[in-house]
């Protein structure tokens, strides 16, 4: 399956993560999707299909 390379206008997405799940990122636990919330609609699509194609090319390997 080739990857496709999804990237906004300027190359970011809006994310508000609260201090804990920041956290548990930097020490690379599992996050729940319900601990980021996206500041638009925009971002939140972006979002959406970054993960998708994060855990279809992770099951790939």
């Amino acid at each position: 399956m080739a990857s496709k390379q999804i990237s906004s206008e300027d190359g970011f997405v809006s994310l508000n993560v609260r201090a804990s799940v920041l956290q548990k990122m930097l020490n690379g636990e599992v996050l729940h999707m319900t601990d980021i919330h996206c500041t638009c609609a925009n971002s939140k699509r972006m979002l959406q299909k970054l993960l998708l194609q994060a855990v279809t090319e992770s099951s790939e390997r």
